[in-house]
């Protein structure tokens, strides 16, 4: 007996220590240990009347005494045993909300305390067998059905279960415990309710088996959650999760915390309390660095259940700076059925940082080219703004002398007012086509001036088609006409349709895929270049087209991906590179082209969310 008492505080230690977080095991954890208490109660007294009492000299006085407390603790172990069976078989249940279990228990409690108050609590030992038989009749009126009822609710929560895993689990359980609760109904209650004594005593090999289908079961698949594993190297893998390098917690899927470790501790939680303290993940949310994203890791929780791994980036502030955590909502499933999630929270912030020196190095980038580009592009405005300069250098010296043929007009007292008038006329000719040079003059400036200046995203606003036309076209137009192809314009988009960003950007982009389409026909008679806008779903699309020589297949796979050239020594292979960067990151559109033997066509698509009419 003494080794049943001994197994079963061991068995209520194991339980408690294992998994003090969840209801049931608390409720199976008391029902060992007052019945532990109980069994050593009784082999206290026999060991104390047969070999104390006779041997040393005890007063009548000190006997009852013992005697007394004795009684009493096998009372608790006649009233909370029953009890705690109960409640262990609801908890499996699930069918009492949580906020009315604490007026229910209590009131499931009563029956308990009147016994231990009404009835007179007398050692067993000092009872007459019809005082035995009258106590456990009146005992058994309440704790057999709680006894009962316990066990029919675990049968209830067993068959009622729809988990292939959970309904396998709880058969575990009732087979372990099934035995113990009809034991203790019928041998130590009913039976001795009708005078049928000293069955309880069979108790000493039902404990030990019971114990045996315990560890076998613990080993084998784990019950009363616990697990036990034998491994020559199990300290290696002790708390293994705190090595894990990411933050990490484990909820299941009411989302209690099972387990978090030390980098989830350090990273996030604002009071380095004991771990037991938190139960549920409200708990741990309000009190951590979390707590504004709570929403959206519910989110991401509630939507990995669909069997899906989900993403999450979030950004904590912390006294040494900002720190980014990627979130991934792993989801546990086995057999279709949803066990639980596990949140790991990935420090990015490295990689954040070197996403940022890349973005900026493609920056560099773009700006290099945008300077290598400088060289056709001031060949071409020296050329535009020679022509326009010299027919105003020519129409000045036209223009001083008319005024110098006016002034002497004048002093010589003319008549001859069809000459003056002539004269004027003429003057103010000149002085509209220098006007005109000049407004030209000044817009192909402005267009350098745009493709010069460095890009600055807070410089980003609206411009509209109109404004881009005009922009190729004041930079464009000396190597179109030199070239002698055949140039056309198809826009069919309204002019004053806006688009959001840096339109020198832009620009530079279009006009790379103008002069490559230039060049790919200069060798043709009837060489083709068409330029085109249109606007499709919620895309706006520009276009340029050429009837050239076809992309050979080997520079078609490397278009945008490598910096490669077909112009040989003269071409640097960054135009079409450079071009992808500017559009994806300046503009999250896209550049593409279809390419046969009767034309080529580059396309660039902006999507219509940076947009507006």
């Amino acid at each position: 007996m003494v080794i049943v008492g001994i197994l079963l505080l061991l068995v209520a230690l194991i339980i408690i220590i294992k998994d003090y977080k969840t209801e049931s095991t608390i409720w199976l954890s008391a029902i060992c240990f007052f019945t532990g208490i109980g069994t050593l109660t009784v082999v206290f007294k026999t060991y104390f009347t047969i070999y104390l009492i006779p041997y040393y000299s005890f007063t009548q006085e000190r006997i009852n005494l013992i005697y007394q407390i004795a009684a009493v603790y096998m009372s608790l172990d006649y009233f909370i045993v029953p009890y705690c069976m109960l409640l262990y078989g609801l908890s499996h249940t699930n069918i009492i909300h949580k906020d009315k279990k604490k007026i229910i228990y209590p009131i499931l409690l009563i029956p308990a305390v009147l016994n231990f108050i009404l009835v007179p609590i007398k050692n067993n030992f000092m009872k007459t067998p019809a005082e035995l038989m009258s106590y456990f009749k009146v005992l058994s009126i309440w704790s057999v059905p709680y006894i009962f009822g316990g066990l029919i609710f675990l049968v209830y929560s067993y068959f009622k279960e729809k988990s292939y895993l959970m309904k396998k689990y709880k058969f575990k359980t009732i087979v372990i415990l099934a035995p113990c609760f009809f034991y203790t109904a019928l041998s130590t209650i009913i039976f001795r309710a009708f005078g049928i004594e000293n069955t309880w005593q069979y108790f000493t090999f039902l404990i030990p088996i019971q114990f045996m289908e315990f560890l076998y079961f613990a080993f084998k698949y784990g019950v009363f959650g616990v697990k036990i594993r034998f491994h020559r190297y199990k300290f290696a893998f002790e708390n293994s999760l705190d090595f894990v390098s990411d933050s990490t917690i484990a909820l299941n899927e009411n989302l209690s915390v099972i387990e978090f470790n030390k980098r989830f501790k350090e990273n996030f939680l604002l009071k380095k309390t004991d771990e037991k303290k938190y139960k549920n993940f409200d708990d741990i949310i309000n009190d951590s660095k979390l707590l504004k994203h709570k929403n959206k890791l519910l989110n991401l929780i509630s939507e990995s259940k669909d069997k899906k791994i989900k993403n999450l980036e979030i950004v904590i502030k912390n006294i040494s700076g900002k720190k980014y955590f990627a979130v991934q909502a792993n989801p546990i499933i086995i057999n279709n059925e949803y066990l639980g999630t596990i949140l790991v929270f990935k420090d990015i912030s490295v990689h954040i940082e070197n996403l940022r020196l890349i973005k900026e190095n493609q920056m560099q980038l773009i700006e290099k080219e945008r300077l290598l580009s400088l060289n056709q592009l001031i060949g071409g405005v020296a050329h535009n703004l020679k022509t326009p300069l010299m027919s105003s250098s020519g129409g000045i010296e036209i223009i001083k002398r008319d005024i110098e043929r006016i002034n002497q007009y004048t002093k010589d007292n003319s008549q001859n007012d069809i000459n003056i008038k002539k004269t004027i006329n003429e003057v103010n000719k000149w002085s509209d086509r220098i006007t005109e040079n000049l407004i030209y003059i000044s817009n192909v400036i402005d267009a350098v001036k745009g493709q010069v200046t460095p890009y600055d995203k807070d410089n980003e606003d609206y411009f509209t088609i109109k404004e881009i036309e005009k922009k190729i076209m004041i930079l464009m137009d000396f190597q179109i006409r030199k070239s002698k192809c055949k140039f056309i314009k198809k826009i069919k988009i309204e002019s004053n349709y806006k688009i959001k960003g840096d339109i020198n950007s832009l620009v530079q982009v279009l006009n790379n895929l103008i002069s490559n389409a230039i060049e790919s026909v200069s060798a043709k008679e009837n060489g083709t270049v068409i330029f085109g806008i249109y606007k499709e779903i919620n895309n706006v699309i520009f276009y340029v087209k050429n009837n050239g020589d076809k992309i050979p297949e080997n520079i078609q796979k490397k278009i945008f991906k490598q910096m490669i050239t077909t112009k040989g020594k003269n071409g640097t292979g960054l135009g079409l590179y450079i071009s992808k960067l500017i559009i994806k990151v300046m503009f999250k559109g896209k550049i593409y082209f279809n390419t046969d033997d009767e034309e080529t066509i580059f396309y660039v698509e902006l999507p219509l969310k940076d947009m507006e009419g």
